[in-house]
């Protein structure tokens, strides 16, 4: 594989991990609720936003304290919209008949000086429909830039080798250890090769495929979507010394 392959993702690690052992009042759509995973080895804080529209309430982080107050106030709009645009896109896509529920929750993924990496999951119902969906979907942002970050800036070679170790990484999902099979045949078998898998994992960064991507202090994570059934989004983790191992 070419030596390329991960640097970035290497890098950011190195670096990132090296560091690591509503708004103010209440408005229309938005209540501030608590603080969270405040740290004083971090240079920001962390407060839970919560997004109100009709039926949908959705949560999502906000910065706070952070060195930069003009790139806290980015990095936030940046946040915000990603973290309620699914959200407000169904809304909007309802016919007049049609009614929408979401309750979502995020988790951080990773937090430090250099990187916020961010989950969101939710329930979702739109009546009438056939069933109710889960989502899940990734903000990953590098702090410095204010730049959001997609599978793409993590790797820099999405090649066979790389589907290869994709295929055997780790299974963190909700399902029995009995199906973990059954779930890796749905998340690999929607593609009709490993070129097309490739190329959809290239162009996850539209959101348009249901392929997300989070990093944690010691994995490299990504979503696949899979049938209803599986709990519609599967995800798999590749672990640091994984990637070191292919990086040759």
């Amino acid at each position: 594989m070419n030596k390329k392959l991960f640097g970035l993702l290497l890098f950011l690690f190195t670096l990132f991990l090296s560091g690591c052992n509503g708004e103010g009042s209440k408005k229309t759509n938005e209540e501030m609720e608590k603080t969270e995973q405040k740290s004083d080895s971090y240079e920001y804080d962390i407060v839970t936003v919560t997004y109100h529209e009709e039926n949908v309430a959705v949560e999502y982080p906000k910065i706070i304290s952070f060195h930069d107050e003009e790139k806290q106030e980015t990095i936030n709009e940046l946040i915000k919209t990603a973290a309620i645009k699914p959200y407000q896109d169904t809304i909007a896509s309802l016919d007049s008949d049609q009614q929408y529920e979401a309750d979502g929750s995020y988790e951080i993924k990773l937090k430090n000086e250099e990187i916020l990496s961010i989950a969101y999951r939710s329930y979702n119902n739109v009546t009438p429909s056939a069933h109710p969906y889960h989502l899940f979907f990734t903000t990953n942002i590098e702090l410095n830039t204010g730049k959001q970050l997609f599978l793409t800036d993590f790797v820099s070679e999405i090649d066979i080798d790389f589907i290869n170790t994709l295929k055997e990484a780790k299974y963190v999902g909700d399902i029995e250890n009995e199906y973990e099979q059954d779930i890796r045949n749905m998340a690999f078998g929607l593609y009709e090769n490993d070129e097309k898998l490739i190329l959809e994992l290239t162009k996850s960064q539209e959101g348009m495929n249901g392929i997300y991507v989070y990093v944690t202090e010691d994995a490299l994570g990504i979503s696949m979507p899979v049938a209803h059934v599986a709990g519609d989004h599967a995800e798999f983790e590749i672990s640091i010394n994984d990637l070191k191992g292919i990086d040759r």
